[in-house]
């Protein structure tokens, strides 16, 4: 497919990106070997330019895609598999451009069905036997599954709003709600402050983790739900079965009495209370934990250091969007396509991360941060429940050299362990659809 071809199936009419003509002229070069350079350096000066307009901004034209980036898009998918190589452009890979190479990424994991690139790949190398006498193809192409940062241009996005499982949109794709109570923590009272959680539940994890990893236990009490939900009527209090809470605010039977005093349909947990005002705080995780460590700064670690929080927020945006979300969009979904979407972006974040944690103890440094918090709930039911109730099954975390070193050393910091229960959360997910089958322990 040529990327004439490749614009039509994408519905854009006329030509490909002018870059690709002055590609075209390194590879209509032949013997011409100033011809050859001059349009060498003339592709790498327009790479440049580009590199620059996409350093301030999402796409070509602004923060929404135009069919002006479709046009440089088809060109520059086979730039490392087709065109770096076969006309010797080889002065720079795509991805040492970080802006580019992150627009490229997330341009195709728009689009990932509208092209074959290893038979586009194989196509080019063939058609010129001029420049490819001996007719072997490269193996190399680039992994457009990557994570790429270019959420950072839609401040909504970077809010990572909502926790609650709000079931299948259209055509079968699964979709999160948008949590309402985004409230904030007024004073540091002990006592004032109570949460609700559910221990099966990744995004009560993390508030879990947070008040245990800086020893709140004494200031912020806690009810904890059964794992299991009502069909009707959603999260419940079973004191009546070990391990689990009654409603110590009102002595209700179920979350979602709590959102109707309020005027709310809502159900999900988390939630954040205020005793004082009797009234929810907030019920969205992500907040809820900065909050925790912004307000408590003296009590245990600093989670979110005012100097690493940009670094941090960088992190929880794709590790969010590709893991922790990425999860539940490959076990929820009743479409094949939106489960492979799902499933190749979220082992190509854990190639990411392994390489990251290759390089330090945990995302940030040698001490663990909100980045680590947000990220060990979805890694921690890896291999014994998504790899099998998600159907990500291409890796376990114990294949990663540093992802499983840095689960284990998750494990040993104080409050973790204790806060981390994998049976409840089997319990949770095996018992929620399906066969009711749990795996022993």
């Amino acid at each position: 497919m040529s990327p004439d071809a490749h614009l039509s199936t994408l519905g854009i009419e006329g030509p490909p990106h002018p870059l690709l003509t002055v590609i075209e002229r390194a590879g209509a070069a032949a013997d011409d070997q100033g011809a050859y350079e001059a349009a060498f350096f003339e592709v790498f000066e327009r790479l440049d330019d580009l590199e620059r307009t996409l350093h301030g901004r999402r796409f070509l034209g602004g923060p929404e895609v135009s069919d002006e980036d479709w046009r440089l898009f088809v060109v520059l998918v086979r730039f490392d598999a087709v065109y770096r190589g076969l006309y010797r452009l080889n002065r720079r890979r795509l991805d040492d451009y970080p802006a580019l190479a992150g627009w490229l990424r997330d341009l195709y994991q728009r689009v990932p069905d509208s092209i074959d690139l290893a038979e586009a790949q194989r196509a080019a190398w063939a058609a010129r036997p001029d420049l490819n006498p001996s007719g072997t193809v490269p193996l190399s192409r680039p992994d457009l599954w990557a994570p790429h940062d270019r959420d950072r241009f839609d401040p909504e996005q970077q809010r990572q709003q909502g926790t609650e499982d709000v079931g299948l949109g259209p055509g079968g794709a699964w979709r999160r709600g948008r949590s309402r109570f985004r409230g904030r923590v007024e004073s540091t009272e002990p006592g004032r402050y109570h949460a609700i959680l559910a221990d099966n539940c990744p995004w009560c994890h993390r508030v879990a983790l947070t008040r245990a990893i800086k020893g709140l236990e004494d200031t912020i009490s806690v009810d904890r739900v059964y794992y299991r939900r009502d069909p009707d009527r959603g999260w419940q209090y079973r004191p009546d079965i070990a391990g689990f809470d009654a409603d110590r605010l009102f002595g209700h039977r179920f979350v979602r009495a709590l959102y109707e005093r309020e005027g709310s349909t809502e159900r999900s947990v988390p939630i954040l209370y205020d005793r004082k005002t009797e009234r929810i705080v907030s019920n969205e995780s992500a907040e809820i934990i900065r909050m925790v460590d912004d307000n408590w700064p003296d009590r245990g670690p600093r989670l979110a250091p005012p100097a690493l929080v940009p670094r941090i927020d960088r992190l929880n945006a794709w590790i969010y969007r590709d893991v922790n979300n990425g999860a539940y969009k490959a076990g929820f979904t009743r479409d094949q396509a939106a489960y492979e979407f799902a499933y190749h972006r979220y082992f190509a974040a854990l190639d990411r991360l392994d390489d990251i944690l290759a390089e330090r103890r945990f995302l940030c440094g040698a001490m663990p941060t909100e980045a680590d918090v947000r990220l060990f709930p979805t890694l921690f039911r890896q291999d014994l429940i998504y790899s099998i109730r998600f159907k990500l099954d291409k890796k376990l975390v114990r294949d990663y050299r540093f992802l499983s070193r840095w689960l284990d050393d998750m494990l040993t910091v104080d409050g973790v362990r204790s806060s981390s229960s994998l049976e409840n959360s089997k319990q949770g997910y095996f018992g929620r659809t399906g066969s009711n089958l749990v795996p022993p322990p």
